[in-house]
């Protein structure tokens, strides 16, 4: 008989013991994704908020010593700056592939893209709640709004589009849309490892926040410190959980207290 999975604990519940392995640590990596993790989900990318109590913990800890704070999202990074407006944090977009704003894609990649766009809008003009975002270097299929038989229906046109485009695109799953992407693109867990391999960060506690299923590469990434399952508890790889973004500003506000202070470049 297969055991039953231990369900995932509340942080807050373990909050001791997590308090002490962060103060055990001179150094600590500290990997925000933000939709659904700082902030709520929005019908529209653009209607997203930044309360000013999550603003200030981000600043606060960005400013102590020994913490790096690192935003890893599937929005372009240039967003991500404009709603989070602070200096000393790490911007990756894209799922981690995007760190200084430059895009570059072959040509036949760049039109393997447009033509999927094209040919999914084809397929399903006028589907109610489903929408296309373009990123540049990828794109968005928006399904929070679709019935569950559009979503279904997309997410199997999508599925079809990009097995005929094999070797140059792929599907990232999401829960509330789909995103295509080339395949070299890695996910989030390639960002996160990356971060980590940086010879300042080599031996640095990961702590890793998400809700998505695209987090789950990065739980992986960071399972030897802390994950966090952020919203709707679910099969995952993280080790712990948050019901939301306000816990998730909560947390990062307890979490000011376990530093020993500013860091010497600290604004």
């Amino acid at each position: 008989m297969t055991p039953t999975p231990r369900p995932t604990p509340h942080l807050f519940a373990e909050w001791e013991r997590v308090r002490r392995r962060i103060q055990s640590c001179k150094r600590v990596v500290m990997f925000l994704d933000f939709d659904g993790t700082l902030v709520r989900v929005a019908p529209n990318p653009n209607q997203v908020h930044v309360q000013q109590r999550t603003r200030s913990a981000l600043k606060k800890l960005a400013g102590l010593r020994g913490v790096t704070l690192v935003i890893i999202s599937g929005r372009r990074r240039a967003e991500l700056q404009r709603f989070i407006a602070l200096p000393n944090l790490t911007y990756l977009g894209l799922y981690g592939w995007e760190s200084n704003g430059r895009i570059r894609l072959p040509f036949s990649v760049r039109e393997a893209l447009a033509s999927t766009i094209l040919d999914l809008v084809a397929r399903f003009p006028g589907r109610s709640g489903v929408w296309v975002e373009p990123k540049g270097g990828t794109f968005s299929v928006h399904l929070m709004g679709a019935s569950a038989e559009t979503r279904r229906q997309v997410r199997d046109l999508a599925e079809e589009l990009v097995r005929a485009r094999r070797g140059t695109l792929k599907l990232i799953a999401n829960l509330r849309d789909i995103e295509v992407a080339p395949v070299l693109i890695g996910d989030k867990g390639a960002g996160v490892r990356k971060i980590l391999h940086e010879p300042a960060r080599r031996g640095a506690l990961p702590i890793y926040f998400g809700d998505d299923l695209s987090d789950e590469p990065g739980f992986a990434a960071a399972r030897a410190g802390i994950s966090v399952l952020v919203g709707k508890r679910r099969p995952t790889q993280a080790k712990f959980c948050l019901r939301g973004p306000a816990e998730v500003t909560e947390t990062l506000s307890r979490m000011e207290e376990l530093f020993d202070g500013p860091s010497d470049d600290a604004v």
